[in-house]
C-alpha cells in the first residue's frame, strides 16, 4: 500500500494556494490602506484650504468700519485665527493656537509643537498666508493687511487611529480566512487527486506477473481518464514486449539446445573412438564443423535482428531513391550468388522513393534469399512498383493460411524440419521486418499454398 504524507500532492497545492491567497489578500490590503491614508490626507488638505479659503472671502468683504470680521461657516473641527498687520488678534475660535508663519500656496503643512498643553503636545495640519486689501481712495479708506490662518487638530482625529488600527484589523481578518481557504483547498484537491491516488496504487500492483491487470477507466471523461487509457495502452503493449521477449528467450534456448547436444554427443564419441577410427575422427569433425557454422550464423543472426531493433545502433537516413536502377542492381547482385535464380524487375523509369537505400537492399536480400530457399529449383522471383508499393513474389510452395501470420515472428518457420536442415534459423523474416519498422515501411504478406508469396512493402507517403 502506497502512502501519501503530509508533503503529498494535496498538501503542497493547498500550501501553495495560501500562499498565493496571502499575498493577494496583504497586497489588496496595502492598496487599501494606501488608498485610504491619500484619501484622508486629502479630505483634510481640502478642509484646510476651503477653510482659509472662507477666511480670505471674510476679510475682502469687511466693512472697513469694523473693528472684528464676522466670520460664519466654519468646520467645528477647523481652529482658525484672523489678525491685522500689527499682529493684534481680531477673531479666532481658539485663543490657545498661536500665530503660525505663512504656507505655500494650496500646501498646508504639519505644525508640532512638543508639551505646548499641560497634558499634551499641538499637532497641527495648517495654512496660513497674509491677505492684503486695497485702499478706497474714494471713501478715504487706507490699505489694510490681515493675517489669516486655519488649522485642524491631528491629534484629536480618528482618522489617524483608525490608519494605524487597519493593518491589525486586516490581520485578524484575514488569519481564519487563510486558515478556512486552506482547509477547502486541500480537501478539494485531495478528492479531485484521489483518482490519481488510485490510479497510483493499482499502478503498483501491476509488475511482470500480473501484466494482464489493467487501471479502471470510469469516471469522468476527462485528464485523468486518458491518463488511464494511457497508462493501459501502454501496460498492454508492455505485456506483449513482455511475452515477445520470452517467447524468443524460449525459443533462442531451443535452438542452442539442440546444436550443442550435437557437439556434445560427437565430442564424446571422439573421446571414445575417435582417436582409433579415422571415419570416425572425420566424420565427428565435418559435423562439429556443421553445427559451429550453424550457431555462429544463428548468433549473427541474433545479433543482426538486436542492431535492427535497437534505435541507437541502427541509424537509416531517408534519400530519395531512383527505384529501377537500384533494383537492377539487386538483380545483378542476385546474378552472381543465386545464377539459377530468374528475376525480373517490373517498375517504371519514373519511380522515386523516399527511403534508406542501405535498408532497403537489406530486406530485399532477406526476402529473395526466403524466396529462392523455398521456390522450385528455377525460382522466379518479380520485383513489382505500383502506387507506392513495392511487392517481392515468388513461384515457392506458398505459406499455409494458418502459418501466413505467424512468419515475422522469430524463429517461426513453416517447414521446420526442412529448414533446420538447410540451416536456416527462422530469424530473416523477423529481422526483414524490424528493419522496415525502423524506416517506416509497412511490411505484409499474401500467399497461395502450391503456387507462391508475395511480400509487400509500402512506403508511408
Amino acid at each position: 500500500m502506497i502512502r501519501f504524507g503530509r508533503h503529498s500532492i494535496s498538501f503542497r497545492i493547498a500550501s501553495i494556494l495560501t500562499v498565493i491567497i496571502t499575498v493577494s489578500i496583504v497586497s489588496f490590503s496595502a492598496i487599501i490602506l494606501l488608498l485610504t491614508r491619500r484619501a484622508i490626507f486629502y479630505e483634510r488638505d481640502r478642509d484646510v484650504l476651503q477653510t482659509i479659503q472662507l477666511l480670505e472671502d471674510t476679510v475682502r468683504a469687511m466693512n472697513p468700519n469694523q473693528h472684528a470680521p464676522d466670520v460664519n461657516g466654519i468646520p467645528y473641527y477647523m481652529f482658525y485665527r484672523i489678525s491685522d498687520g500689527n499682529g493684534r488678534l481680531l477673531r479666532t475660535n481658539d485663543p490657545m493656537i498661536p500665530q503660525l508663519p505663512e504656507t505655500p500656496a494650496e500646501s498646508p503643512q504639519r505644525y508640532y509643537r512638543e508639551n505646548f498643553f499641560i497634558d499634551g503636545n499641538l499637532n497641527l495640519l495648517y495654512a496660513a498666508k497674509t491677505v492684503t486689501v486695497a485702499a478706497d481712495t474714494q471713501n478715504g479708506y487706507p490699505e489694510r493687511t490681515f493675517h489669516i490662518q486655519a488649522a485642524q487638530d491631528i491629534d484629536a482625529d480618528t482618522a489617524d487611529d483608525l490608519i494605524h488600527l487597519m493593518p491589525a484589523i486586516f490581520a485578524a481578518c484575514c488569519i481564519p480566512v487563510l486558515m478556512v481557504s486552506w482547509m477547502i483547498a486541500y480537501r478539494a484537491t485531495r478528492n479531485m487527486l484521489r483518482p490519481v491516488r488510485r490510479i497510483t496504487e493499482q499502478a503498483a500492483e501491476i509488475g511482470s506477473e500480473h501484466l494482464d491487470r489493467r487501471l479502471d477507466e470510469s469516471g469522468a471523461d476527462d485528464e485523468l481518464k486518458l491518463l488511464a487509457h494511457t497508462f493501459n495502452n501502454l501496460f498492454a503493449r508492455l505485456q506483449t514486449d513482455f511475452e515477445q521477449q520470452k517467447r524468443f528467450t524460449a525459443d533462442v534456448s531451443h535452438e542452442l539446445k539442440t546444436p550443442l547436444a550435437v557437439l556434445s554427443g560427437y565430442a564424446d564419441m571422439l573421446d571414445r573412438w575417435g582417436k582409433n577410427d579415422r571415419q570416425v575422427l572425420e566424420e565427428a569433425i565435418a559435423v562439429l564443423k556443421r553445427e559451429t557454422a550453424s550457431m555462429t550464423h544463428l548468433i549473427e543472426s541474433l545479433f543482426k535482428l538486436n542492431r535492427s531493433r535497437n534505435e541507437a545502433l541502427s541509424v537509416y537516413t531517408k534519400e530519395p531513391i531512383q527505384l529501377r536502377p537500384f533494383l537492377l542492381s539487386v538483380q545483378q547482385d542476385f546474378a552472381l550468388i543465386a545464377p539459377q535464380a530468374r528475376i525480373t524487375v517490373d517498375c517504371p523509369d519514373t519511380a522515386v522513393v523516399h527511403s534508406s537505400a542501405e535498408g532497403l537492399k537489406e530486406i530485399l536480400r532477406i526476402l529473395i534469399q526466403n524466396s529462392i530457399q523455398y521456390s522450385a529449383p528455377e525460382p522466379r522471383i518479380t520485383l513489382s512498383y505500383k502506387d507506392g508499393v513495392l511487392c517481392e513474389s515468388d513461384n515457392g510452395c506458398g505459406i499455409p493460411p494458418e502459418d501466413l501470420p505467424h512468419i515475422f515472428e522469430s524463429f517461426y518457420r513453416v517447414d521446420k524440419a526442412r529448414s533446420r536442415a538447410s540451416g536456416n534459423s527462422g530469424l530473416g523474416l523477423a529481422i526483414a521486418k524490424a528493419v522496415a519498422e525502423r524506416m517506416q515501411i509497412t511490411i505484409s504478406a499474401q500467399s497461395t499454398l502450391g503456387e507462391g508469396t508475395a511480400i509487400s512493402l509500402q512506403f508511408k507517403s
